[in-house]
């Protein structure tokens, strides 16, 4: 087995293990709609504990003076001269390992440029002319709502692309990608941009048919950007990305941690990077559910105009669980309905709690 991971690659294998790994990414990008669980909770520990910062070059040598009391091997250096990460030639001698390694770094690069593409697009095709036509088709207030913390993602993600090509320009002498992912997702600027996002999307895209259904100028506008792109991609579809990204970087780093032997030095880092995205995804669900639930719980108790509801569940970690609309029944001594009253009954994690609905 030994001897066989040590074989180079001829042109005919090169090619066979090229077109299976086009393949592959092109099942794994149509992305999954959660984030997975692949066994890699002995990580979290280690990733709890450890701090991960970016800085660049320039920073390092401005403050050479100052005593940087960070723990070691937890920033990246990086370069700025060139935020375009690009893929030197392909050495001659790599195992059939490396070559797929090489692989799917590639897909990370092309996926990631697509992304960084779309939130630009959305911004200068959509925000920025929407903000500057006259006369307004959409109010800035509307307009801040439907394009909310779009900018707060692509800075995290600039911020990672400076990371990015840096480790690529060197890749064929340390072959680590891991530790770039832990240090860039493991911020909670990027937890709060996605979440705040995530939370959003509903009453952003509330706001665009709305909008569409009211003032016929906005919806040929749409149809106008979606029209001249050369992908012909809507904003809707644009707007999609941001809460597929998790998931697709998931996939990809799974199928990089598959293909990276044991004892490689990018192993622990890409383990503790899927470990760090896992946790990203599951947190950003938890915020939207309980987003959902807010929204639900604020839309509930005003159609129900009980002010104790809103009392009761704003108090330590009670939540509610569900809510069900019934009908209360009263009956007299010889067994006759003399009245009925419709109800909603709301179970909460430790109250049941019996209303009357608001007819008015």
């Amino acid at each position: 087995m030994k001897d066989l991971m040590t074989n180079t690659v001829g042109t005919v294998e090169l090619q066979q293990i090229r077109l299976k790994h086009e393949q592959k990414m092109q099942k794994l990008m149509k992305a999954a709609k959660d984030g997975t669980k692949d066994g890699l909770e002995k990580t979290k520990a280690a990733v709890k504990r450890g701090r991960s910062f970016i800085k660049t070059k320039s920073f390092i040598q401005d403050r050479k003076s100052v005593c940087l009391e960070e723990e070691p091997g937890v920033f990246i250096e990086v370069d700025c001269l060139n935020t375009e990460p690009v893929m030197m030639p392909m050495p001659e001698g790599l195992t059939q390992q490396q070559v797929v390694r090489r692989y799917i770094l590639g897909s990370i690069l092309e996926s990631e440029k697509n992304y960084l593409d779309a939130l630009k697009r959305i911004l200068e095709q959509y925000e920025k002319p929407l903000s500057e036509i006259d006369p307004k088709l959409i109010s800035d207030r509307k307009l801040k709502l439907m394009f909310y913390r779009i900018k707060e993602i692509l800075q995290c993600h600039s911020l990672f692309q400076i990371a990015l090509a840096s480790r690529v320009a060197e890749w064929d002498s340390s072959e680590m990608i891991g530790d770039v992912f832990v240090a860039s997702f493991s911020k909670s600027m990027v937890l709060d941009a996605y979440s705040e996002y995530v939370n959003n999307f509903s009453t952003a895209m509330g706001v665009v048919k709305k909008t569409c259904e009211t003032k016929p100028a906005f919806l040929e506008f749409l149809k106008h950007c979606q029209d001249s792109s050369c992908d012909r991609s809507t904003l809707y579809g644009l707007m999609m990305k941001p809460i597929q990204r998790f998931p697709q970087f998931i996939l990809l780093l799974q199928d990089m941690l598959k293909n990276t032997p044991k004892g490689h030095p990018d192993r622990l880092p890409l383990q503790m990077a899927l470990t760090e995205l896992e946790t990203l995804a599951e947190k950003l669900n938890e915020r939207k559910r309980e987003a959902d639930q807010r929204c639900e719980i604020k839309q509930i108790a005003k159609a129900m105009n009980e002010r104790y509801l809103n009392k009761l569940l704003s108090s330590g970690n009670r939540y509610l669980i569900r809510s069900d609309d019934m009908v209360e029944t009263v009956y007299n001594e010889k067994g006759e309905v003399i009245k009925t009253k419709e109800r909603r009954l709301f179970l909460l994690s430790d109250v049941l709690m019996c209303a009357t609905v608001n007819v008015r």
